[in-house]
């Protein structure tokens, strides 16, 4: 038969292996749920990627048009507004409704 004192020292040494090992288990089960346990399809992901990278509007002027006119040679330029990904790869190109002209002098 264990004394008193040994009694007790064996009492709180399962005490304590059994709360660690229930905290334990619950810290494996709490990542588990972090994780999600729903598969999603690579078009899915690639999709979420995409939407969760930043993207930057860069505009720029692309020339449409050149065309002598009354002496003078004229060139038009419409504004684009591209978008890009932190990689600099082009994701989005509109046009907007912005015109520039360039006019010279035809000798």
């Amino acid at each position: 038969m264990l004394s008193k004192t040994s009694s007790q020292i064996f009492t709180l040494f399962f005490l304590v292996l059994l709360i660690g090992t229930m905290a334990y288990l619950d810290s494996f089960q709490a990542k588990n749920t972090e994780t999600g346990s729903f598969p999603m399809a690579a078009e899915e992901e690639a999709e979420t990627a995409a939407k969760e990278q930043p993207l930057f509007t860069v505009y720029e002027d692309k020339k449409i048009a050149s065309e002598e006119k009354d002496g003078y040679w004229v060139e038009t330029y419409q504004e684009f507004e591209i978008l890009k990904d932190a990689d600099g790869k082009t994701v989005e190109v509109k046009p907007t409704e912005n015109y520039s002209y360039l006019k010279y002098r035809v000798d």
